[in-house]
């Protein structure tokens, strides 16, 4: 039997909102998205939220299996190919590798999402769907336009999904590169950049801000401190940028602003909450595992802020300590710098899961 000929970009309109990252929406008026793979990324609902081993390995064969020669070529590397560390935020990439939605027909669509469901947690996975149909946000009309939009994010698969030994995934695209390294149980998110532009936008009658509490969260907690504390966090007056980007795997920035050693009980957990914002994108084991680490180390970290410190600022700030490095910056480009968001997670002494065997 033929396969189903790939997704054709169209005007989808007047599709109610059904599912999955939006669900508790209640929509009540339509919603229109730029292109078939945008109404799937929107309304589909995972076949499973089921995070074992086993469960992560399954889907990613099933969604291998629905990829004809030519698409396993480019979605299906191995776990040592180049490619893994070429992940890139930039739009526009002649030489972007993996297997992009625009290319793939429902079914495989389908199949990417319920990976991905296993893969991430349901914060995770929502925030995936939000960034990408951000994206679409940025075309012209619902045009297409080279690295913008659903349809040009890319997923690969490296090395074979095993529940017991390692193979890992990328998801890559305007404002993400996602990077999971995965053995057993064991899952690690580091690099991975991820971003949004716009900071907010709306699906039928709900608001979305992909970056609601990394933002909001971060500000909350720059003003919990006194005033001693607070001058030692600000580090300059105006907005910094991201240190550790694409690009710049095994750089670790000198740590600066203030320890968080000084931080009063409700400081620590509002600084613990606020990581969790990255952290609990993995699935609730191993982001719970993550935790308790980070919890340990929370008196090692130290809080830097680049500018001012009211609500809706153009801002940057970094936490910092022996395993993790967040960064968070607004951005030039685009009508206002907090509209444009970026960010880095990353564990700087487990990279591309190199505590993995």
């Amino acid at each position: 039997m033929p396969r189903p000929a790939p997704i054709a970009r169209a005007l989808v309109a007047s599709l109610i909102l059904t599912y999955a990252p939006f669900a508790s929406a209640q929509p009540t008026a339509s919603d229109q998205f730029v292109s078939e793979a945008s109404r799937i990324v929107g309304t589909y609902e995972p076949k499973s939220r089921e995070h074992t081993p086993q469960a992560m390995a399954e889907a990613a064969q099933r969604f291998l299996e629905t990829l004809d020669d030519a698409q396993r070529q480019q979605a299906a590397l191995t776990l040592d190919d180049p490619e893994r560390r070429e992940w890139t935020n930039l739009p526009a990439r002649s030489d972007a590798g993996g297997l992009q939605l625009g290319k793939c027909n429902q079914q495989q669509v389908e199949a990417a999402c319920d990976l991905m469901g296993t893969l991430f947690s349901k914060q995770g996975y929502a925030k995936m769907c939000h960034i990408m149909l951000a994206d679409d946000q940025l075309l012209k009309g619902g045009r297409a336009r080279s690295g913008f939009g659903t349809e040009e994010f890319a997923v690969v698969i490296f090395g074979t999904p095993s529940p017991d030994t390692p193979w890992a995934f990328q998801l890559d695209g305007h404002h993400v590169g996602v990077n999971l390294a995965i053995e057993g149980k064991k899952l690690t998110m580091s690099p991975s950049f991820i971003g949004t532009q716009p900071e907010a936008y709306h699906l039928a009658d709900k608001k979305i801000r992909p970056f609601e509490r990394e933002t909001d969260g971060a500000t909350e907690l720059i003003n919990s401190l006194d005033p001693k504390l607070q001058a030692q966090a600000i580090v300059k007056p105006k907005r910094g940028r991201i240190k550790t980007g694409p690009g710049t795997d095994g750089k670790v920035p000198e740590a600066a602003g203030v320890s968080c050693a000084d931080f009063s009980d409700a400081q620590k957990e509002a600084l613990m909450k606020l990581i969790a914002q990255w952290v609990n994108d993995l699935p609730p084991e191993q982001a719970e595992l993550r935790m308790e680490q980070l919890r340990k180390e929370i008196d090692q970290m130290h809080f830097a802020w680049h500018g001012p410190t009211a609500a809706g600022s153009d801002v940057s700030y970094a936490i910092q300590g022996p395993t993790l490095i967040i960064e968070y910056a607004c951005q030039n480009l685009g009508d206002k710098p907090t509209d444009h968001l970026h960010s880095m997670y990353r564990d700087p002494t487990n990279e591309y899961g190199k505590q993995l065997k």
